[in-house]
C-alpha cells in the first residue's frame, strides 16, 4: 500500500514544491482499495500529508474526487510565499514580516 503513496511527492518535485492534483488521484495513490472518498478519508489523507510536511489548499480537503487541490511544500521557495500570504509557518505572529516579503515580491512583478 505505501509504495503508491510515494508517488504523491512526484508532482511536487517536478513543480518546484507546488502541484495541483485531483482528490481522485490522491485517493488512488493513498489507498487504491478505497471505493470512494468521504470526509473521514479526506481527513486521513490530510493527516498523512501533514506528517510528511506537505500542506494543501483548500483545508480541509474536499471529499469529492473531481475536486482539484493544491499541494505545496512549505519550505520550498513558493511555499514561503504561500505561508506569508496565509500568515502561517514563520509568519504566524509576524504579519509585518509577511508584508515585507510580499511587497518585495510585488515590486519584482
Amino acid at each position: 500500500m505505501g509504495d503508491t503513496r510515494d508517488e504523491i511527492t512526484d508532482p511536487l518535485d517536478e513543480g518546484r514544491g507546488v502541484a495541483a492534483v485531483s482528490m481522485g488521484w490522491l485517493r488512488e495513490c493513498y489507498d487504491a482499495d478505497w471505493g470512494r472518498l468521504s470526509t473521514a478519508r479526506a481527513a486521513k489523507i490530510s493527516a498523512w500529508l501533514t506528517q510528511r510536511d506537505i500542506r494543501h489548499l483548500p483545508s480541509p480537503l474536499p471529499s469529492r474526487e473531481t475536486a482539484e487541490v493544491m499541494l505545496f511544500k512549505p519550505d520550498s521557495p513558493i511555499g514561503v510565499y504561500i505561508n506569508a500570504a496565509r500568515l502561517e509557518g514563520p509568519f504566524t505572529n509576524r504579519p509585518a514580516g509577511a508584508v515585507d516579503l510580499l511587497s518585495a515580491l510585488a515590486d519584482r512583478l
